[in-house]
């Protein structure tokens, strides 16, 4: 659980550019679900990730992570807090390009007493888990900006962490690859707590279980959410994979019904 109390953040503090870029904020987190961090460039969004990640330092409040309580510049209890707790995901994936996909998953376990066959075993499951084991020894520059962002989550993931924090995880990957990085985070969010920082309403729309709203540094909005179906930007399609399918196939046409498991749709005619 994560508990953020009058969390306050400047930059410039005291001078005549002082700008205040968390005011105020107060907010909790529970140990799953998908919450999504909305908000337009340069409004606290990010800041206010890096505040709960450890990445960056607050001028004010407390956050609690897990019962234990950060009220200021810590280093040396930060950096405890993030190795045990925290896995991250960002836009530009921050790996090394010109190393394999295994040994760049495998870094992250480099602190923990582990043998080299259990943090292989472990490398192992979390590829195969992302559809990517057969790219283990690929070196990473060789990989699609969708396969990038998969070796990425598969670092954040492979060292079991109870909370993952995101920034614009889908910033630079097309429609497709969005869509599986959202479904992969989605599902990962039923075991453990995923918080995305994003622009993009559609994906806070379709995916989220919550949706924050951060303007000026300041919480605007903070809504439980009803997912809906998510539409393409070029409203070619929509992603439905979660949705029971039905199909109607003869000769002349075929149509293909989607619908949540316990819902009973209308009937639809059309004549041609």
């Amino acid at each position: 659980m994560i508990r953020i109390n009058n969390l306050n953040k400047y930059y410039n503090k005291g001078k005549k550019s002082e700008q205040c870029a968390l005011n105020d904020v107060n907010l909790e987190f529970g140990n799953t679900g998908l919450v999504c961090i909305l908000g337009e460039s340069g409004s606290g969004k990010t800041t206010l990730l890096n505040a709960i990640g450890g990445l960056d330092d607050f001028s004010g409040g407390s956050i609690e992570i897990n019962g234990t309580e950060v009220t200021g510049y810590s280093p040396k209890l930060t950096d405890a807090i993030r190795n045990e707790h925290f896995g991250y995901i960002f836009q530009n994936y921050y790996i090394l390009k010109d190393y394999t996909v295994g040994y760049n998953v495998k870094l992250a376990l480099n602190r923990y007493d582990l043998t080299e066959e259990e943090k292989n075993e472990r490398v192992d499951y979390i590829l195969d888990m992302l559809g990517i084991l057969k790219y283990k020894k690929k070196v990473v520059s060789k990989l699609s900006g969708g396969q990038q962002q998969r070796v990425s989550i598969a670092r954040a993931l492979v060292k079991a962490p109870n909370i993952i924090l995101a920034d614009e995880p889908t910033g630079n990957l097309d429609e497709e690859n969005t869509l599986k990085t959202m479904m992969i985070l989605k599902n990962i969010s039923k075991e453990c707590l995923v918080i995305v920082v994003t622009h993009e309403k559609r994906i806070a729309k379709f995916f989220a279980d919550r949706i924050i709203q951060v303007s000026d540094g300041k919480i605007v909005s903070d809504k439980v959410n009803n997912a809906t179906a998510y539409e393409r930007s070029d409203d070619s399609n929509i992603y439905l994979k979660e949705y029971e399918q039905e199909i109607i196939d003869d000769k002349y046409a075929e149509f293909k019904l989607y619908h949540k498991k316990d819902d009973i749709p209308e009937k639809i005619r059309l004549n041609f």
